[in-house]
């Protein structure tokens, strides 16, 4: 503990000078609050009334510098006495000396020593203080989730004497984030944070649960600010773009920052006070049955995986049995890269020819003859919409089953 009243004596012996610790009453530490607070950063706080004081040589140097302004200390002209707070947010206690007893100098070395004592003196909660406790709750929530999860208690209710609880509202947007580069750094917890906080423009909850993974937890506010301006014909597929626009932004800024192999899963707003593993889950759920079927993309979103949700949850030995009875030769279409590409841009866009042959930056006879070559090879034309449902679904059973 560090002890301020032997900090005291420490400075007078350095000094040469008279020191004081005083607790101020309360009319004392209200004028003094109300000082600090209207005072500007570097204000002209020693003052003019200081101007005529001193006769001695110490004195005289003090007063070739009372015209300057002096940051920290403030003077009670009726007292005759400056005062230093030991804590400018809680000024009820201060270090005190006669009016003309410390230079500018020896009050901006008084204040610089307070100010480093700040990280370790008890009593006072300083900036990285709370950063330290705000990550050991981060900490202590992503505990008590891996223990829910692998207990497959998914519907498990916060503790209420888990303080982290009062950061969470009925109202948040969460999201799993995935590191997965092998030799690359992998952010630390207070880089990580500060990056998202300067992203989302506000205050998040960034919870790590294994290795390299991370849920971060956002106030639909957050995200409502950022979309706002692109918002004005707001529908769910529409929320949906702008969650997609949102993850891409996110993705770029934390790829560039720390370059390396990162995946990004989302949901819409959930409950964070209620089934908090359950959101986990589905976060993670989401994040394995897009990168199942989303071989390429780094943005999972729930919302754009219905079909490949229901497939997904079909039995192995069904979806096995399927591609035996039902498809069998068909497979063998997505062994060649061409004809994937083809399939997946014709079903992305909806079987619009024109489009996908734009998108695939070819000419529209081209596209015709590689369906026409499908069409041959398997009796199935993906411009008829049952056999482009027949087509869609091997695969996808085709890419779940090749992933096992």
């Amino acid at each position: 503990m560090v002890e301020m009243e032997h900090i005291v004596q420490k400075l007078e012996q350095t000094l040469g000078t008279s020191l004081g610790l005083k607790t101020l009453n309360a009319q004392e530490a209200a004028w003094l609050t109300k000082l600090i607070a209207t005072s500007p950063p570097f204000g002209d706080r020693m003052g003019h009334e200081e101007r005529a004081q001193g006769t001695s040589s110490r004195e005289e140097n003090r007063t070739s510098h009372q015209s300057r302004r002096v940051h920290g200390a403030y003077v009670h002209k009726d007292l005759g006495e400056i005062w230093i707070p030991v804590n400018q947010q809680d000024p009820s206690r201060v270090i005190v000396a006669n009016q003309s007893a410390l230079t500018e100098s020896e009050i901006g070395l008084i204040t610089l020593l307070l100010s480093s004592l700040q990280d370790t003196t008890p009593g006072v909660v300083s900036k990285s203080a709370g950063k330290v406790e705000e990550e050991r709750r981060a900490q202590q929530l992503g505990g008590w989730l891996k223990e829910r999860l692998q207990a497959g208690e998914l519907l498990a209710e916060l503790p209420e004497e888990m303080w982290i609880r009062t950061s969470l509202t009925e109202d948040m947007v969460p999201f799993l984030l995935i590191h997965e580069s092998e030799h690359a750094p992998t952010p630390s917890y207070k880089a990580l944070h500060r990056l998202l906080r300067s992203y989302f423009g506000g205050d998040i909850i960034l919870v790590p649960l294994l290795d390299k993974e991370w849920i971060i937890l956002a106030n639909q506010e957050l995200l409502d600010g950022i979309t706002t301006d692109d918002k004005d014909d707001a529908s769910v597929e529409g929320d949906q773009d702008l969650l997609s626009l949102f993850c891409m932004g996110l993705y770029e800024l934390i790829s560039t920052e720390w370059v390396g192999d990162f995946h990004i899963s989302a949901i819409p707003a959930v409950n964070a006070l209620h089934a908090l593993p359950q959101t986990v889950s589905m976060l993670r759920e989401t994040m394995t049955i897009g990168r199942t079927f989303q071989v390429k993309e780094h943005i999972h979103l729930s919302t754009g995986l219905h079909l490949e949700r229901l497939v997904y949850s079909i039995p192995e030995y069904q979806r096995n049995q399927f591609l035996r009875e039902y498809a069998a030769g068909h497979t063998d279409l997505f062994e060649d890269s061409e004809t994937l590409s083809t399939l997946e841009s014709f079903f992305e866009l909806d079987c619009n020819v024109s489009e996908t042959a734009k998108h695939l930056y070819i000419h529209r006879n081209t596209l015709l003859y590689r369906l026409d070559k499908i069409k041959q090879e398997t009796g199935l034309d993906v411009r008829s919409f049952s056999d482009a449902v027949l087509v869609k679904i091997t695969l996808l059973l085709y890419k779940v089953t090749k992933r096992k």
